[in-house]
């Protein structure tokens, strides 16, 4: 009997469009002069043909059209040599869902007290996913492993701390204390959730990074208990230069969906990636994930992930990505 597969493209033809609506780049309060403010966005756009199978079969969907995926409105502003503020709102207007959906992905307080210390208080970047997608490169193709199968999220509310060692040598690290249920609907548990990171850069082109997470996702409190601890295990090795991007990453998880169940479970998965610059504004990226989602209760469930495409920069802030497999 084969497998289970998850919903995969078997014929894509994908265009995403990506640009800063802003015209420049977003600075970054941290780049600001004192008493600056900066406004910038940035739209995913999606116009795709789909076709799904599962187990080999076709599934009874068949798509073609345009969705706006992500539209991001970013406020940045510096109060002085130390002290900032970032705020990122997160529009997600697909089919079958209310465009009204609007969340503060980023609204936080950040003090930059040296390249070792970095302090955000509020809704911020978690230590690994937007640390792997920027070694991968394309995120607004899909995103990194360990989101894309939902075990992790991309922000949360809490207190976070990041930082290179040594007033920004190759030693790095974060680390976020939030309340698990991500910046999307905000709850608090009993306990605080926490993840990690710790990586080192040998050159300004290679890293490699290990991390973790330990908690119950906010799914303890009120009259639900917590049974089991979600916890979670990365590493990642990654090349990236001006002009190739060769990386892969895993992660093992325990008791990711259990945390209320009686019955426990694991989780593992891998992905690996590389891309070329093949002329100027023109490169070639391809993907490969594989994961076992229910080693215990059910060995059979498996996800595949596969994307082989050309990457187009028409201008400094527009880039089309077409999927052809």
């Amino acid at each position: 009997m084969s497998a289970p597969r998850a919903p995969r493209r078997a014929v894509a033809g994908l265009a995403a469009l990506v640009f800063a609506a802003a015209g420049s780049p977003v600075a970054g309060a941290g780049e600001l002069p004192a008493g600056d403010t900066d406004v910038g966005g940035t739209l995913f756009i999606d116009a795709t043909h789909l076709d799904q199978t599962r187990n080999g079969k076709p599934v009874p969907l068949n798509r073609d059209g345009a969705d706006l995926k992500r539209f991001y409105l970013s406020l940045d502003h510096r109060f002085g040599d130390v002290w900032s503020a970032h705020v990122v709102t997160d529009i997600n207007w697909t089919r079958n869902q209310s465009p009204t959906d609007l969340w503060l992905k980023h609204a936080y307080l950040q003090g930059a007290f040296s390249k070792a210390f970095v302090l955000r208080l509020g809704a911020a970047d978690m230590p690994w996913a937007g640390f792997a997608n920027q070694w991968g490169g394309y995120r607004y193709v899909d995103k990194e492993l360990v989101t894309r199968l939902s075990y992790g999220t991309s922000a949360d509310w809490g207190v976070h701390a990041l930082g290179a060692l040594a007033d920004g040598g190759p030693v790095q690290y974060a680390a976020s204390v939030v309340t698990g249920s991500s910046f999307k609907h905000p709850r608090t548990g009993d306990r605080p959730d926490v993840e990690a990171r710790l990586g080192w850069q040998p050159t300004r082109e290679s890293v490699v990074a290990v991390g973790g997470y330990d908690g119950t996702r906010s799914l303890d409190g009120g009259d639900h208990e917590a049974l089991h601890t979600a916890r979670r295990f990365d590493a990642l090795a990654a090349y990236a230069d001006k002009r190739f991007r060769l990386g892969a990453q895993y992660f093992s998880a325990t008791d990711w969906n259990q945390v209320r169940s009686t019955r426990g479970d694991r989780a593992d998965g891998w992905s690996a990636w590389a891309s070329v610059q093949v002329a100027p504004g023109w490169a070639v990226f391809a993907r490969a994930d594989g994961a076992r989602t229910s080693r215990d209760l059910d060995p059979s469930l498996r996800d595949r992930y596969r994307n082989l495409g050309v990457a187009w920069t028409v201008a400094t802030y527009l880039t089309v990505p077409v999927l052809v497999a």
